[in-house]
């Protein structure tokens, strides 16, 4: 009943659809050999109908609700096939090759045409061919020497080139979408504005690849390496990278918008204006990276390692930052508006005029943290470690600082009024130069002889909290 009513809903995309396929749409074409100009057009609709309710099983990019990242290769793309080409560890002659292309592109035309033949190059020694403008969709390349082959404007989609050796080759402006690269060796490759889009690149060798303004939406990246790789302007929406290597990678000005890089190793990575919003960095390791004016609302980046990295004038509204491990990082200016970043570590974090109003910062340890001129207008500090922490001229108003450590800290000129200091250790705190203090938060706090009181306060009775 549910694939009736899918069906009968969709009339409209059907006929759409019916429409791209008489205009000659590849994709479609390529994977199903349709004769369109002898198909009836209920015979047509009735195909598309059920591609439409079956399709998105198999990766084919029909117009459906995308689900979450891709993890598992599409039954189509024969990961687990073994190499038993007629070219296997062969070079393959000129005449031979083009007489392959040939065949393959009537096959491409007509999958019934007994002069079609899939091409299969399983294994061959291709280095340095020209596959320059081919169509060469649905090709079997796994485990080919393609190292410096040229595949510039190739429309290659759901070809395999699992485990090959594509090292050096150029795929600029390719179409690879729904291709089998897993395994495969692309360093150095040339990738500037190819189409990617629902590829598989699992474990992949992409080290100093240049990937820019390349298009990976729901790509599998899965353990793959990139490092020091070039992905400038790239769009990963949605991409899986759980486990990824791309440390010193470049990823500047990327779209990483629910991306999945769970565990991924970004050391020294630059992020710096890219679109983060939404992803998924948790446990991942980011020590060193620039994450500099990137959008960061609601990412989550729960338990990562953030130690040292640049956060400057970045946007992490709402953000996860539970237990993450941000000592020595640069969230100045940052904008952390409700971002929780309870039990996280703080140590000597430079947040000067950082946006913290509303964050969830419980017992979290700020220690030696910079926090002059932040705002932290109705933040959650309970229970966390400021000792030492400088706060100079930060707005405090209805902050929570119950059971916080403030021991030695700066708060000369910090406003406090209607904060909370139930239990507070202000051990040591010149509370005298922070504004808006009253005799009832005194009251309620911690204190001892080296605590500087405001003129005209007195001491509160001896504190039994510790």
């Amino acid at each position: 009943m549910l694939y009736i009513l899918l069906l009968l809903g969709s009339i409209k995309t059907i006929i759409l659809w019916r429409r791209r396929l008489l205009e000659g749409d590849t994709l479609l074409k390529n994977l199903f050999g349709l004769r369109l100009e002898s198909l009836m057009g209920e015979r047509i609709t009735m195909a598309l109908g059920m591609m439409m309710v079956f399709g998105t099983g198999f990766g084919l990019g029909l117009p459906s609700a995308y689900g979450d990242h891709q993890i598992e290769v599409s039954p189509m793309q024969g990961t687990g096939s073994r190499c038993e080409g007629p070219f296997k560890g062969k070079n393959v002659p000129s005449e031979e090759l083009q007489r392959i292309l040939d065949d393959h592109g009537r096959w491409l035309l007509d999958h019934h045409d007994a002069k079609g033949k899939q091409a299969n190059l399983c294994g061959a020694e291709l280095s340095r061919t020209d596959f320059r403008e081919q169509d060469l969709s649905g090709a079997n390349f796994q485990g080919a020497n393609l190292s410096r082959a040229d595949f510039t404007a190739a429309t290659l989609v759901h070809v395999n080139f699992h485990k090959a050796n594509v090292s050096e080759a150029s795929l600029y402006a390719a179409d690879l979408r729904g291709a089998n690269a897993s395994g495969a060796m692309f360093r150095l490759a040339d990738f500037r504005k190819a189409d990617l889009s629902q590829a598989n690149f699992a474990g992949a060798d992409l080290r100093e690849a240049n990937l820019a303004e390349t298009q990976w939406r729901l790509g599998i990246l899965r353990g793959a390496d990139l490092e020091e790789a070039y992905l400038v302007g790239a769009d990963l929406e949605l991409a899986n990278g759980e486990g990824a290597y791309l440390v010193r990678a470049d990823l500047r000005e990327a779209n990483l918008h629910r991306a999945l890089f769970a565990n991924a190793k970004l050391i020294e990575a630059d992020l710096s204006r890219g679109n983060l919003q939404e992803a998924d960095f948790r446990s991942a390791n980011m020590s060193g990276a620039d994450l500099g004016a990137a959008n960061l609302n609601e990412a989550i980046l729960e338990h990562a390692n953030l130690r040292e990295a640049n956060l400057e004038r970045a946007v992490l509204y709402h953000a996860n930052l539970h237990k993450a491990n941000c000592a020595g990082a640069n969230f100045q200016e940052a904008d952390l508006l409700g971002a929780n970043l309870s039990q996280s570590n703080l140590v000597r974090a430079e947040m000067d005029e950082a946006f913290l109003s509303k964050a969830n910062l419980q017992s979290a340890n700020l220690e030696g943290a910079d926090l002059s001129w932040a705002n932290l207008v109705e933040a959650d500090l309970s229970g966390g470690n400021l000792e030492f922490a400088g706060m100079f001229r930060t707005n405090l108003q209805e902050a929570i600082l119950d059971r916080a450590n403030l021991y030695g800290a700066d708060v000369r000129g910090a406003n406090v009024a209607k904060a909370s200091f139930r239990g507070t250790k202000l051990q040591g705190v010149a509370i005298r130069y922070a504004h808006g203090f009253s005799q009832e938060q005194l009251d309620e706090a911690c204190v001892d002889v080296r605590t500087r009181l405001p003129e005209g306060m007195k001491a509160p009775t001896p504190c039994q909290r510790k």
